[in-house]
């Protein structure tokens, strides 16, 4: 699932960037977040959008995304291991951020490479104007010293910062090498995520890890049947899924926006949101539930219009490793659900019900 010879180029460039000397910080962050992101590896993209977003003291925006990023984590590896990776990539973030007096720098990478910038401007900016008496002279420059002497433990705070970041991110991209050496595409997080997902699979709904290994089977080749197959696999998947959370009835029962929708068999996009209206609704209000909804029928939207290149159109290599990963991921956001683990089947003193 996973575009090992892209990856391996995007690596090769950002290792090969740290030679450069006029490369920033930042510059090598993003990198590092993008490989992080085609090898599905949440837990570094957890460390690295702390790295390069300042966080606001107060802010319920920034409040809100750190929650929903620790929430997917978890979501993906349960509640017991996702808080285990939250913390580990959260203490590598403090180690990189750490300054005098315990505390700790929350700007982000690029603000701190500002700051650099300016303070360095200052300290160049200190020298003595021509012209004066030559008491004047040595009054005056003694005081420019004293300013660049003041100046300078700034300086080095700064680029210390800036140091730590970069040889973490070194650090990162030579595991990421090391692995792809090694012929190991995902990175070591999405093998917890799959052992947990498979696991469920295997409990709820066995004949959806049948379509799952066949989609991964069928891609392998390459070819634009084997694509097609593969594509067909995922929908297929998708239904088992609905399937095991939410069989198939004659009813039609009104969803959140008083619209009474088929349960039948062949319509098991309703039957999943229902399972999730039911599920959730339990244990978050109105606007949690209505915004979870809408996600997910955005994902089986999304999913379907994939899965259905497969029959329709020709589909492209990238779009059937798209389809396969999302259609892994949503499986395991509902598996997560349907036994419990998930953020949302916390209540208000999150406390977890299963």
């Amino acid at each position: 699932m996973v575009d090992a010879s892209r990856v391996r180029t995007l690596t090769e460039q950002a290792l090969d960037n740290f030679d450069n000397p006029g490369t920033p910080v930042s510059a090598l962050v993003r990198q590092a977040q993008r490989i992080a992101v085609l090898r599905h590896d949440y837990g570094v993209q957890a460390w690295l959008a702390l790295e390069t977003n300042q966080y606001v003291p107060g802010s319920e925006i920034k409040k809100r995304d750190w929650l929903e990023l620790r929430e997917k984590i978890n979501s993906l590896l349960g509640v017991e291991k996702g808080e285990e990776e939250y913390v580990r990539q959260t203490r590598r973030y403090l180690v990189n951020r750490s300054i005098a007096g315990g505390n700790i720098k929350a700007e982000s990478v690029e603000q701190i490479e500002l700051t650099l910038g300016q303070i360095k401007t200052t300290y160049d900016n200190l020298s003595v104007p021509e012209n004066l008496t030559q008491i004047d002279t040595y009054f005056y420059a003694e005081n420019v010293e004293k300013d660049r002497l003041a100046i300078l433990p700034l300086i080095k705070g700064e680029q210390d910062l800036l140091s730590r970041i970069r040889q973490s991110v070194y650090e990162y991209l030579l595991v990421v090498e090391s692995e792809l050496d090694a012929g190991k595409t995902e990175s070591s997080f999405f093998d917890g995520v799959q052992v947990r997902i498979n696991a469920a699979l295997n409990k709820y709904a066995p004949e959806a890890v049948e379509n799952f290994v066949a989609a991964q089977e069928r891609i392998a080749g390459g070819g634009s049947e084997d694509i097609s197959h593969a594509l067909t696999s995922c929908r297929r998947m998708i239904k088992s899924l609905a399937d095991a959370l939410y069989p198939a009835t004659k009813e039609k029962i009104a969803g959140l926006d008083s619209v009474k929708r088929s349960m039948t068999d062949d319509m098991y996009k309703n039957r999943l949101i229902q399972f999730v209206v039911e599920k959730v609704g339990n244990h978050k209000d109105g606007e949690v539930l209505q915004s979870t909804v809408t996600d997910l029928g955005s994902r089986l939207d999304a999913l379907d219009g994939l899965a259905s290149k497969g029959v329709h159109a020709k589909a492209t290599l990238d779009e059937a490793h798209t389809c396969i990963f999302q259609t892994y991921l949503l499986a395991g956001s509902l598996l997560a659900i349907a036994d419990g683990t998930s953020f949302l089947m916390q209540d208000e003193d999150n406390t977890a019900s299963v």
